[in-house]
C-alpha cells in the first residue's frame, strides 16, 4: 500500500486503543517514511468528511474543497541549535 501524504511504503501494524478501558489491539497501516498511520476508524471517518464537504459544496454552490494534508516534500528544513 502506498501512503496517501508522502507516497512512502505502508505496512500492516497493530495499534492500541487508549480511549476504553479495556485493552483492544487494531490493525492498521502506518509508514515508514512519514509515521502517518491509516486504520479503519481513521477511513471512515475521512469518508464521512468527504461526503459532509460534497454536500455542503453541492448546497452552497461551492466547488472548493478542503485543503489536502501536507506534503512532507513540501516542508522546509530549519536549523537547530543544540
Amino acid at each position: 500500500m502506498q501512503c496517501p501524504r508522502c507516497q512512502g511504503t505502508m505496512i500492516i501494524d497493530h495499534f492500541v486503543d487508549m480511549a476504553t478501558s479495556g485493552e483492544i489491539w487494531m490493525p492498521g497501516w502506518r509508514c515508514l517514511m512519514c509515521g502517518e498511520i491509516v486504520d479503519p476508524l481513521i477511513e471512515h471517518h475521512r469518508q464521512l468528511q468527504r461526503e459532509h464537504q460534497e454536500v455542503v459544496g453541492a448546497i452552497s454552490g461551492s466547488t472548493a474543497r478542503p485543503p489536502s494534508p501536507i506534503s512532507v516534500k513540501s516542508r522546509k528544513a530549519t536549523k537547530r541549535s543544540f
